[in-house]
């Protein structure tokens, strides 16, 4: 998620060069990023209880294509409901989960609008913090895919108006340059992805010269680990809610990536050790293709001056097995405090945010996913989004991965994956799930 945060800075580079269109960066002369001592509306109105003269204040965290197309959907509005006054304060990224918990579980100061992560608002929807979201707008999210409303869901009810659908499988960074001069073609089938590998991969000891598919990362183990247990029709997860790696799919799923660093060297474990990005080697010639969502897809261009289209580009990954199954974890969106004064003008703005003709201007700028289908239809959102498209048909595809921290899931994952590719400190690779599959269930429910 970090990650993501970064890397969207950059976004404008790209998008610029695909269709000319705005982008995340595409804003941010016009409206500086403004910090929580100095909010980017300067209009210090008394707060009304609702209608007409209300203030809102909203909350991000500071990232400068995100506050931009903020700060132009928050005039935007003010122009179209003169009297309505929201009032944007930014904290930094580091901060802004516990800028959070101060002020929706300890009372202190606090906004009408949060900007939230999913993963976060499970903290938040079974204390009373959160407002639940009104019938006219939830009614709305017959539309929306079914992990963008994990983990703002409790008990049948809603508490938070989902952003973003936030994948991070489905597509493939492959290194146009090196393709080209190997003479060799994309991957159209996981065998073609290995026999690639085969006859590119290379090192010198524990040192790569080139990997010849990279899928190793803070987020990429997980959820690729994640769709080949779902795409091979296993399951992660137990009736009564809780999580178990041990069946035959979850062992054949790990066997397989461990295999493509311990036993065939495709890769070796540098995107989580070296404190460089998997997908980063795509850009440095170090790496052929690379599983990574389309975040890191601008980079390329912002941070390596390369030229999507000539250096890299973003193609569909070739499915493990059909059909294609994947997980995801609920990303940002927008909740309303209970304790708001102005819930009702809150709501109003989150619905406006959310109206479809909107949410499709800020997907663009902030390069996300739409969280409902009448957005990936439209044709304003494919030509602003080119490279996004070999991810919109799998949409249909992904499920909630579920109630957890999956900050948990990925440390204790990865740390099972290190461990199973270097060490024999498990007989075989189902011992190491047996011990994942306990450590995660003890750290969600005791």
């Amino acid at each position: 998620m970090k990650r993501l945060l970064a890397s969207l800075l950059c976004a404008s580079m790209l998008l610029v060069s695909f269709a000319g269109c705005g982008s995340k960066e595409a804003a941010p002369s016009s409206t500086p990023e403004t910090t929580p001592e100095t909010p980017a509306s300067s209009t210090e109105a008394e707060t009304e209880p609702t209608g007409e003269g209300a203030t809102i204040e909203l909350w991000l965290h500071q990232n400068e294509a995100w506050n931009a197309s903020h700060q132009t959907i928050a005039d935007q509005y003010m122009t179209e409901n003169p009297g309505q006054e929201i009032v944007i304060k930014t904290f930094p990224y580091s901060d802004f989960l516990s800028k959070i918990q101060t002020s929706l579980l300890s009372g202190g100061e606090g906004a009408d609008i949060y900007e939230m992560w999913g993963g976060w608002a499970l903290d938040f929807t079974g204390t009373g913090a959160l407002a639940e979201v009104p019938a006219d707008i939830s009614a709305t999210f017959e539309n929306f895919y079914a992990p963008v409303l994990g983990a703002y869901t409790r008990d049948g009810k809603y508490y938070g108006v989902p952003l973003e659908f936030n994948i991070e499988y489905g597509g493939l960074l492959v290194n146009k340059k090196l393709f080209g001069e190997k003479g060799l073609e994309y991957p159209k089938t996981w065998a073609d992805i290995e026999k690639i590998a085969d006859a590119t991969s290379s090192k010198d000891g524990e040192v790569m010269n080139l990997r010849g598919f990279d899928f190793v990362s803070e987020d990429n183990i997980l959820y690729t680990f994640l769709a080949m247990i779902l795409s091979s029709g296993g399951s992660y997860l137990t009736e009564d809610g809780k999580v178990d790696f041990t069946t035959p799919e979850a062992v054949d799923a790990m066997t397989t990536l461990v295999s493509y660093v311990r036993d065939k060297g495709y890769t070796n474990l540098d995107g989580i050790t070296s404190g460089k990005e998997g997908y980063s080697f795509v850009y440095t010639d170090e790496s052929m293709m690379d599983i990574v969502g389309p975040w890191a897809v601008a980079d390329g261009s912002a941070s390596y001056g390369l030229e999507y289209g000539t250096d890299y580009e973003y193609i569909a990954l070739p499915p493990y097995k059909e059909p294609v199954k994947f997980a995801a974890e609920t990303g940002w969106g927008l909740t309303v405090a209970e304790s708001s004064d102005v819930k009702d003008a809150a709501w109003k703005y989150v619905a406006y945010f959310d109206s479809p003709e909107v949410l499709v201007k800020h997907n663009i700028a902030c390069s996300q996913i739409p969280p409902r289908t009448e957005i990936v239809e439209m044709q304003e959102y494919k030509d602003g989004m080119p490279y996004a498209q070999p991810l919109l048909d799998i949409l249909p595809a992904g499920q909630f991965i579920g109630p957890f921290n999956t900050t948990t899931i990925k440390e204790n994952i990865d740390n099972i994956f290190t461990e199973l590719c270097t060490t024999d400190n498990y007989p075989t690779i189902k011992d190491g799930l047996v011990a994942l599959t306990d450590n995660l269930n003890t750290a969600f429910f005791g």
